[in-house]
């Protein structure tokens, strides 16, 4: 990257001879550039090179190279490589005649440059620039600097503020409650928008929230809900019962799968709502709890990209992120930290180590490593050929032994079999064996002739290593399966040329909740790839959640689902994410939760310098 005092020389004899657009062109005729404001088109160009190329001083170039690695026409590349060659950040020599292939020579070192602004980038505390920096795909050890590093993680802004700077490592999905299906963008909404209950997982049960009260004068076929008064939305209106109305009707019309069995909801008074079921339905207050079911103002349209509500934070976009700022007037209190930044950061593969600690602190004890409340799965794609074979379908179980895997593999997480979707209930079952002798009887018996089996995985090493061994696996067999990877913001359809796919899931707070909400979202795997007769059997048991007494009751409704889910193989569960308390390496002094969330409302910088 670009931003170090240049030290570019060429042999005397290049010097001024350099002919361009019909003119003479020294090489060089700039003087030194300082470490100022990034230049991006020279970055992008010097990154796409070296990923290319490696470290060398000439390389080979095409215009349709750079119109490539620009995004910009014939005519702009030109124009770019014109203005970096005048500048004297590069030495630009055109190919003879159209289409003939050019070269591009850099004198400085690229690793220097880096540094020089990665230092200058910092000291400035230019976050966004930085993040921007990392997603160029420099080595990772160029741009991750420890004085980088101190750019992010708690610490105070200008005017005394106190900020955290932090990164998400992947392109953010929904960030529209109705289709929101990432534990992730389902976190950062809450932090700006409320819902009407909150669910309290130590004591099991709701807490009041923009709701004060609620009731139920007829076991559970109405129900009524009483608002807080004076909360206000971030664009300065007050609550009323008419927000609230807007925001179930529009679940209504856009995820009716959420709010079905709703025939009417109505304000009674300014700050009353009723909403009445077409049955009794114990269960829905716990749904108006969710992500889904968060409150919007009725007069501003929603925008993924500033979403406005009445929660702790206000949403401004950033350039490559966005910024959480404190709302000094939410109800509940203001939060104890002025504001988060947030800047996209890529995925570290690699030369990432396998655990990703904060910096400065020594590694945690083995005792620190601990579940997430989360699955692994691979599920088949039940409108494909090959899925109706159930002889095939039981024989890739028996393949996929997940511990054969991690011993093979070498993986330094630990492991923990899924006997169930939640870890709790997996540690208490044992996982089940695996046998190569029954998965080529079995493979025998199915006697599959079809094409290779499409194995469709997110484009992460894990993910990827994991599909990679089972298709090596399978065709040591005889059955051939071919690994397609997909990119991170991606899920196969029922339509698409995929056979089998690999997954997960992440359970919130509310595990019950979860486990209902992520069999009946029609975004997610299950709805789209299950046969219709098993989503017709689950269905009819998660019905029993409307009449559930109690927790140990919706804890028997899940294992049958899960039963019936497993029993005829169209998913597999493979394991639970085993994980230290860790974040990524530009953070600091922030320590999340075993869902690897920060809870941004509590934060506060107590002893941290800037």
């Amino acid at each position: 990257m670009q931003g170090a005092p240049h030290a570019f020389r060429v042999a005397q004899q290049e010097r001024g001879k350099k002919t361009h657009n019909g003119r003479t062109v020294s090489p060089f005729p700039a003087p030194p550039i300082l470490a100022t404001a990034p230049d991006w088109p020279y970055l992008t160009l010097r990154a796409a090179l070296h990923a290319r190329d490696g470290v060398r001083g000439l390389h080979t170039l095409t215009l349709a190279d750079a119109q490539a690695w620009w995004g910009c026409s014939d005519r702009t590349a030109k124009r770019q490589l014109s203005r970096l060659h005048a500048s004297g950040r590069l030495v630009y020599t055109p190919g003879r005649g159209r289409g003939n292939t050019s070269r591009v020579a850099f004198a400085g070192a690229l690793e220097g440059e880096l540094a020089a602004l990665t230092a200058h980038l910092a000291g400035v505390g230019a976050a966004a620039d930085l993040a921007r920096l990392s997603r160029l795909g420099f080595p990772r050890a160029w741009v991750l600097t420890d004085a980088v590093r101190g750019t992010f993680g708690l610490g105070v802004g200008p005017a005394g503020t106190d900020r955290l700077r932090t990164v998400v490592t992947r392109p953010l999905t929904s960030l529209d409650p109705l289709t929101v299906n990432s534990a992730a963008e389902a976190h950062l909404l809450t932090q700006v928008l409320d819902p009407l209950l909150v669910f309290d997982p130590l004591a099991r049960t709701l807490r009041p929230h923009l709701a004060h009260h609620w009731s139920t004068p007829d076991g559970g076929r109405s129900w009524v809900f009483h608002l807080r008064k004076g909360v206000q939305f971030h664009h300065g209106r007050t609550l009323d019962a008419q927000d609230v109305l807007f925001t179930l009707e529009r679940m209504r019309r856009g995820a009716p799968w959420y709010l079905g069995g709703v025939l009417d909801v109505r304000e009674i008074a300014p700050f009353t709502m009723h909403v009445t079921l077409d049955r009794p339905d114990l269960f829905f207050p716990r749904r108006l709890a969710h992500e889904q079911a968060l409150i919007l103002p009725r007069d501003v349209p929603f925008n993924e990209r500033r979403p406005v509500g009445t929660g702790a934070f206000r949403w401004h976009a950033l350039d490559g992120g966005f910024r959480l700022e404190a709302f000094d007037a939410h109800f509940a209190g203001r939060p104890l930290i002025d504001e988060v930044e947030v800047f996209l950061v890529p995925e570290l593969r690699g030369d990432a180590p396998s655990s990703l600690d904060v910096s400065g602190v020594p590694d945690d004890p083995v005792e620190s490593w601990v579940p997430e409340n989360s699955v692994h799965f691979l599920i088949w794609n039940a409108h494909r050929p090959a899925a109706r074979s159930a002889a095939l379908r039981a024989a890739v179980v028996e393949m996929h032994d997940i511990r054969a895997f991690w011993q093979e593999s070498g993986r330094a997480e630990r492991l923990l079999p899924a006997t169930s979707f939640l870890p709790r209930c997996s540690l208490n079952r044992p996982p089940r064996g695996h046998s190569l002798a029954r998965a080529q009887a079995l493979l025998a018996r199915a006697a599959y002739a079809g094409p290779p089996l499409r194995v469709w995985v997110l484009d992460l090493p894990g993910a990827r290593q994991e599909a990679d061994w089972l298709a090596a696996r399978a065709a040591r067999l005889g059955l051939p399966m071919q690994v397609v990877p997909a990119p991170l913001d991606a899920l196969p359809d029922a339509g698409d040329d995929v056979d089998l796919a690999f997954m997960g899931e992440i359970a919130g707070w509310d595990e019950h909740l979860s486990f209902w909400s992520a069999l009946k979202q029609p975004e997610l795997l299950f709805r789209r790839l299950l046969p219709a007769d098993v989503l017709r059997d689950v269905d009819a048991l998660l019905d029993g959640y409307r009449m559930a007494p109690d927790a140990a009751a919706l804890e028997a409704l899940m294992t049958c689902v899960e039963a019936r889910l497993l029993g005829g193989h169209h998913l597999h569960l493979t394991h639970h994410r085993v994980k230290r308390r860790a974040v990524h390496p530009l953070i600091r002094d922030v320590h999340p939760d075993a869902y690897g969330r920060i809870d941004f409302k509590r934060l506060w910088l107590g002893d941290v310098r800037p």
